[in-house]
């Protein structure tokens, strides 16, 4: 990828983020073996481990399991998840939070909106923990799903093929 794809992906992260007021994303990209992390930024695990650290703790998702992850869901699905408690999905769902990532970094995700990307990024934008006036964490608000998908539609049209040649 080259550095302003990945600059524009960085910047719509950003922008997400602060529309929504959420702790910490990611922009993760589908890959014949499952999701990777393309860009992450979580400014509550920064201040504590550090930038490079926090980097450190993700991890490749797997494409298929017996019961799918949320990005992964959504990356499979096309359908866009709003959560306003990862840890109270109820079982009957056919997707699970995996908090292994939570008990590595000692973050705690709370509530999640988690959006397909089409092309040219065949992948998923997470945004995790939204919050409120007061820095508290709140749900996302009913406004923030299609202010997002507003914005990945928009930014979509700039970004160049990830897999185009150089």
């Amino acid at each position: 990828m080259d550095v302003l794809t990945l600059a524009t992906v960085t910047n719509l992260l950003s922008v997400a983020r602060r529309c929504t007021r959420a702790q910490a994303g990611t922009v993760y990209r589908r890959e014949a073996e499952g999701l990777v992390f393309l860009v992450t930024q979580n400014d509550t695990l920064a201040h504590s481990v550090g930038h490079a650290a926090s980097a450190d703790l993700l991890t490749r998702i797997p494409l298929r399991s017996t019961e799918p992850s949320v990005a992964m869901y959504v990356a499979l699905t096309g359908m866009t998840l709003d959560i306003p408690d990862a840890y109270a999905i109820p079982a009957d769902k056919p997707y699970a939070f995996d908090p292994r990532i939570d008990a590595r970094s000692g973050f705690r995700t709370v509530s999640m909106l988690v959006v397909p990307l089409r092309s040219p990024i065949d992948g998923v934008l997470q945004l995790i923990n939204a919050t409120n006036d007061h820095g508290d964490i709140v749900p996302f608000s009913c406004d923030a799903e299609p202010a997002i998908q507003e914005l990945v539609s928009v930014e979509s049209e700039a970004l160049p093929r990830l897999d185009a040649p150089a």
